[in-house]
């Protein structure tokens, strides 16, 4: 019946209603001087009507008993009614603050106020007939009802006013009197309840209230110390508009960042700041937010200041009056244009090359599908162009790669402006990876594209300077191009792309530094090719390579002084397929390495069962030469073996020094060490030098079959450079062997140009391991 008919406010319960478990301060003390001022407010008029009633009944009941029983009380109601009436005048306005002292000292004044009534009923109740009890039992009430009303916000004092008037009205009723009645004291007792809950409730929502007001107070002064620190120490403003989009309130740091001074925003139109062109959607979509009054969140703006483009990001919420009327908008606002600029150079890495400033593979990808697509769609050639620079390790390799990056920014700067004046518009040039480069063009008809890569070849074979001024001198790399056309060569991007990567390998077969179209016949190559790399990858574990032997005979005595090892492919479909086709796949795609490894082991095994003077010859390819380990295979098939390293010569080419590998060079150096001789292979095709004789020790050199075949007598051409190649083999104590001998007369010819040892078919052609172990053997029985 007494629970307040709402929730219970955080620190306000029943103990802080009945005046207890309050503070001495703060707003504790607020709270009891706002119930000392309504108290204060109530006294006049309350107290007023009490003594004009007291009045009333002494008027008609005062004769009933002697004057000087009435006086104690009389006396204590008329002193405490008019010192309440004096400082209730005396003491406006109220003090906003009371101590707890004050509060107990007024309750009992109003304690003692009730008593003095009931003793006045006390002692004058028996002394009057049953009516005039009654109307002085009426009188009480009235009184009791006033002195509650007047401190209804002082529970402890309406509690025990109700009951101290209660019990005299109760005590001075005689025995057997007609209202000595059960049912009048349940409603005395009725009314008593009825005004302590009203107290009660009273005082609770008072407090309640007082409280939320205080809190209010607070998180107000919180919250506007929070924005005053937020629009201080950060990079964030408060925007206000009014109804029609305009600026209603601008914070020091709004006009900072607006770089306008306060009076010179205000009133101005939000939308008047932007720059409509480049906000695009986002400008109209803050338009329609105003206009259609709803909220906008995180909409990114753009912001001219004189030369200077800032970006905001802005944000808000319609705001409504008391009544409900729309008013305008209230948000914030934030610059975020580091945040824009820095995601925009986060986009130009993501789909340009950051060394050339090219489209990368990712952005020419996508561009890539567009053309083709619209290729395929309106049947208008779009071309693919391939640009792989023919020599860019050398320049990485001899400048260093600061002289290699250098080189590639020139070589986009020249295939942008190139691209630029032969193509209007469209065309997309992109850096793919290392020194690999595509041209795009949309609009490529056949004899376009044909134009504009032998332009691009032509260009690229341009000497580019390296350095300021060209102090770390040019270099020429030239370039080699391999285009294809869609929809004519291809119609999705996948196939494009693998018809100009044919194109470009024919030319890097053909020699580079040329342009060349892909023609259908390439995708058949290319299709052999990769049946030819799938069967090699498993030939030598289904058996199908074979050594061969061919004899290397002592041209003063014509004895055999060893073999040379061949390698043979037979193919179960394509029969036996030439060296000359399998063994550059096998070099391409790593098979060299366990092919080689395997040639090394067989060569030596049937080495071992020939006489100790016939040595064994092995290619090496120069894949073979940059592993690590080849020294310890060899040395491993040696010892399997038990042939003498001094029986196995590897045979080499000059170009195996081109690139003076470190790798190359540890290699050489340890299988020299081990025993193993050299033999250098196909000497004067090629890069012949005296430079490359000095990188290994060589302890033979093989004149080329091209010179042999040429060689007709003494005296001609060819004969001349055989007869430079021994006496210079011969000053660097090495061993020629003449390949390609064929002939009586060419064999007698070498041998009168002083080689030492020849190799061809006079003396046998190739063949399998068992004739050749046969041939060495019978003549050693022999």
């Amino acid at each position: 019946m007494l629970k307040p008919p709402v929730q219970m406010v955080r620190d306000v319960g029943w103990r802080q209603v009945l005046g207890l478990g309050q503070g001495d301060g703060g707003f504790w003390a607020s709270v009891r001087g706002r119930q000392l001022a309504q108290l204060n407010q109530n006294v006049p008029f309350n107290v007023g009507l009490l003594a004009l009633n007291l009045v009333t009944v002494l008027a008609a009941f005062g004769d009933a008993v002697t004057f000087a029983a009435l006086a104690p009380w009389l006396a204590g109601i008329l002193v405490l009614a008019g010192f309440w009436i004096w400082r209730a005048i005396s003491r406006r306005p109220a003090s906003p603050q009371a101590s707890k002292l004050l509060y107990w000292q007024v309750t009992l004044e109003i304690v003692a106020l009730a008593w003095f009534w009931a003793g006045l009923v006390v002692t004058l109740a028996p002394a009057l007939p049953a009516t005039s009890q009654a109307v002085l039992m009426l009188f009480s009430l009235i009184f009791m009802g006033a002195v509650a009303n007047c401190a209804a916000t002082m529970p402890p004092a309406v509690l025990v006013v109700c009951v101290s008037i209660a019990a005299g009205m109760v005590l001075g009723l005689p025995q057997g009197a007609p209202l000595d009645h059960p049912l009048v004291l349940l409603a005395l007792a009725s009314f008593v309840a009825i005004k302590l809950r009203a107290s009660l409730v009273t005082t609770y929502h008072t407090m309640a209230r007082l409280k939320s007001e205080a809190d209010l107070r607070e998180q107000g002064e919180v919250v506007r110390l929070l924005l005053n620190e937020y629009e201080s120490n950060g990079s964030d403003w408060l925007l206000e508009l009014d109804g029609l989009g305009r600026i209603t309130h601008v914070t020091p740091r709004f006009a900072d960042v607006a770089r306008r001074r306060r009076g010179d925003l205000l009133g101005q139109p939000l939308l008047a700041l932007l720059d409509p062109v480049q906000g695009g959607a986002t400008t109209a979509a803050l338009a329609h937010a105003l206009k259609q009054r709803e909220p906008f969140r995180d909409l990114v703006v753009p912001v001219p200041l004189g030369r200077d483009l800032r970006w905001w990001a802005l944000s808000g919420t319609p705001k409504q009056d008391a009544a409900g009327n729309f008013t305008g908008f209230r948000g914030v606002g934030r610059d975020v244009t580091d945040v824009r600029r820095s995601q925009e150079r986060i986009a130009q890495l993501a789909r340009f090359d950051p060394l050339t400033g090219l489209a990368n593979r990712s952005l020419f990808r996508e561009t890539l599908d567009e053309v083709v697509e619209r290729a395929v769609l309106t049947g208008r050639a779009a071309a693919l162009l391939f640009v792989d620079l023919d020599r860019f390790k050398a320049v990485n390799d001899g400048f260093g790669h600061a002289a290699g990056d250098l080189l590639l920014r020139q070589v986009a700067q020249r295939l942008h402006a190139l691209v630029k004046s032969q193509v209007k518009g469209g065309a997309t040039v992109a850096r793919l990876g290392g020194d690999e480069f595509a041209v795009l063009l949309p609009d490529g008809q056949p004899e376009r594209a044909e134009r504009l890569a032998q332009r691009i070849v032509a260009e690229m074979a341009r000497p580019f300077p390296l350095g300021e001024e060209g102090r770390a001198g040019a270099a020429i790399v030239g370039a080699s191009v391999g285009w294809a056309l869609a929809p004519s060569d291809a119609d999705t991007p996948e196939d494009l792309l693998r018809c100009a990567d044919l194109a470009l390998y024919r030319v890097k077969e053909q020699g580079r530094g040329a342009a060349c179209r892909f023609h259908p016949e390439m995708a058949q190559a290319a299709a052999e090719r990769r049946k030819l790399e799938a069967d090699l990858s498993d030939a030598l574990a289904r058996g199908e390579l074979r050594l061969e032997f061919q004899p290397v005979v002592d041209s003063g005595d014509e004895r055999i002084t060893g073999f040379e090892a061949l390698l043979r492919w037979h193919h179960p479909e394509l029969g036996l397929v030439s060296p000359l086709d399998f063994v550059p796949v096998a070099e391409d795609t790593g098979l060299i390495v366990p092919i080689g490894a395997w040639v090394i082991d067989e060569a030596l095994a049937w080495a071992a069962r020939w006489p100790a003077h016939v040595g064994i010859s092995v290619n090496i390819s120069p894949v073979q030469m940059e592993e690590a380990d080849l020294p310890d295979q060899i040395a491993a098939a040696l010892a399997r073996h038990g042939v003498a390293a001094s029986r196995l010569e590897l045979e080499i080419t000059e170009g195996l020094f081109l690139a003076e590998k470190p790798a190359v060079v540890a290699v050489l150096t340890r299988l020299t060490a081990m025993g193993v001789s050299f033999a250098l292979d196909d000497f004067g095709t090629g890069y012949s030098a005296l430079g490359t004789l000095q990188k290994a020790s060589f302890s033979r050199i093989k004149i080329d079959r091209s010179f042999v075949a040429r060689a007709a007598a003494m005296g001609d051409e060819a004969s001349a450079i055989i007869q430079a190649i021994v006496r210079l083999a011969a000053s660097l104590d090495m061993q020629t062997t003449a390949e390609g001998t064929e002939t009586r007369a060419a064999f007698e010819l070498c041998r009168q140009l002083g080689c030492t040892q020849v190799q061809g078919y006079l003396f046998g052609k190739p063949m399998p391991p068992e004739d050749a172990t046969r041939l060495v053997c019978d003549v050693v029985e022999a």
